[in-house]
């Protein structure tokens, strides 16, 4: 399976969209998943 790319709209380079780039996004969800989570277990409790 390859990679997502996205391509710079100045100078069309490709830029591979890697683990290590998405990676500020993927902790800022999780931690709002968290926050849900434990809301949630808080309401049940």
């Amino acid at each position: 399976m390859t990679e997502p790319t996205i391509t710079c709209p100045k100078c069309k380079t490709e830029i591979k969209l890697t683990e290590s780039l998405a990676a500020p996004l993927i902790e800022s969800t999780r931690q709002q998943f968290e926050q849900q989570l434990a809301q949630k277990d808080s309401d049940i409790a």
